[in-house]
């Protein structure tokens, strides 16, 4: 009855070193559970932008540049999340990846309601949390605070 409740896990994934431990212990209770994996992955602008740009687009080359590097990083995005499913599948575990643009939180929390997600394992900082402070990372807090499903926070 409870591999039940937990048929479809949602990994936050962005290749950092806490995201690739969420992966490995959502692969164990995927496994064990015999349930589905989600990896999602959100490019946000402010976090991308070419150094000097600053989200501030004053001219035709600029917003251009901004495209380009928009579609540089979601190419690099699918080719870690295609990665991430391929080990998925080596070890027998069903997944699927998506990839979206925005705020980071808000996209993973609606992404898991319209999915209905049963169970979010997510790191507990991402690529841009500040390892020397070990604190929670802002992405992880938040989703963790308004999931309407479970949330399991790797270390």
């Amino acid at each position: 009855m409870f591999s039940k409740m937990l048929s479809k896990i949602l990994v936050p994934y962005d290749g950092s070193k806490y995201s690739i431990k969420a992966l490995s212990r959502a692969m164990e209770l995927a496994h064990n559970l015999d349930s589905e994996i989600f990896l999602f992955s959100v490019v946000h602008q402010s976090y991308i932008s070419p150094p000097g740009i600053l989200g501030l687009t004053r001219t035709k080359s600029e917003k251009d540049a901004i495209k380009k590097w928009i579609k540089t990083i979601r190419k690099d995005t699918e080719t870690m999340l295609k990665m991430a499913v391929k080990r998925c599948d080596e070890n027998g575990i069903t997944a699927s990846y998506n990839i979206s643009q925005g705020n980071v939180a808000n996209e993973i929390l609606n992404f898991a309601k319209k999915k209905n997600i049963s169970l979010i394992v997510i790191g507990s900082q991402g690529l841009h949390g500040v390892e020397k402070l070990m604190t929670l990372g802002s992405v992880s807090r938040r989703v963790s605070e308004q999931a309407k499903c479970p949330v399991l926070l790797v270390k």
